[in-house]
C-alpha cells in the first residue's frame, strides 16, 4: 500500500442502509460488472491497489463499526480500521476460499487486530501499575483463544444474533472474550470464578453458538 492509500481515513458510518448509488452492503451480490469479494482478494494478492480501494469502500463501515464497538474511541477505531486494510493488503494471498467466505475472513482480520490493540493497552496499563507486574497470566495460553474460535467461523452480526440465544452467564464470557479480548484466566479473575467454571461456561456457550449458527445457515 502506498503512502497516499495508507493516509486515507474512514468516515464514521452514517447508518446501516446504503444510500442510492453506494456500493452494496458486505455480503450482498455486487452490481453487474463489479468484481465479487473473492475476485477482489485475488487481485489484492497480486498487489492491485484499485482492488484494495474497492474492498475498502465495501467493508470500511463494518470494520469501523466493529472497531468502535470494541474500542469505544473513534480516533483509535479509525486508526485500527486503516491497520486492518493494511493487513489485508499484506496477507490477501493467505485467504483460502475453500475454508470460508471473504466477509468472515475480513471481519476475522479486523477482530484479531482490535484484540491485539486491547491486549497491548491492557499490558501497558499493568506495567504502569506498581502492583500489576504479574504479567504471565495476561499472556495467551497455548490453547486456541475463545475469540479466535468464534472469529474463525462467523462475522460480528451473526455472533450478536447467536449470543441472544445463550444464558446470561454463558453470554457474558463470550462477550468478554470476543468484544474485550479477555483470556479465560483473565475472565476468571474478573468474574471471581474458578478457572474450571469459566472453561465450562465457554465450552457450553461455544456448543450452543455452533448450534445457533448452523440453524442460522439453514434458514
Amino acid at each position: 500500500m502506498d503512502d497516499e492509500l495508507a493516509a486515507q481515513r474512514p468516515l464514521p458510518p452514517t447508518g446501516p442502509t446504503p444510500a442510492p448509488g453506494e456500493p452494496p452492503a458486505p455480503g450482498e451480490p455486487p452490481a453487474p460488472g463489479e468484481p465479487d469479494d473473492n475476485q477482489l482478494l485475488e487481485r489484492i494478492a497480486a498487489k492491485d491497489k484499485d482492488a484494495l480501494n474497492t474492498l475498502y469502500t465495501r467493508y470500511m463501515t463494518p470494520v469501523y463499526s466493529l472497531s468502535l464497538r470494541m474500542l469505544k474511541q473513534p480516533p483509535l477505531a479509525e486508526e485500527v480500521t486503516q491497520d486492518v486494510f493494511l493487513n489485508i493488503w499484506l496477507k490477501a494471498e493467505s485467504f483460502n476460499a475453500s475454508r470460508g467466505n471473504p466477509r468472515s475472513w475480513i471481519m476475522s482480520v479486523a477482530h484479531h487486530r482490535v484484540v491485539d490493540v486491547i491486549r497491548s493497552r491492557r499490558r501497558a496499563d499493568t506495567l504502569t501499575d506498581p502492583e500489576g507486574y504479574d504479567t504471565l497470566e495476561r499472556l495467551p495460553s497455548g490453547d486456541p483463544s475463545v475469540e479466535s474460535q468464534v472469529s474463525q467461523n462467523l462475522e460480528r452480526e451473526r455472533i450478536i444474533r447467536a449470543l441472544e440465544t445463550l444464558p446470561d452467564n454463558q453470554r457474558e464470557v463470550i462477550e468478554l472474550a470476543y468484544f474485550e479480548g479477555y483470556s479465560q484466566s483473565e475472565m476468571a479473575e474478573r468474574l471471581s470464578q474458578p478457572l474450571g467454571t469459566v472453561k465450562t461456561r465457554v465450552r457450553l456457550a461455544m456448543q450452543k453458538l455452533r448450534t445457533a449458527l448452523q440453524e442460522d445457515d439453514d434458514e
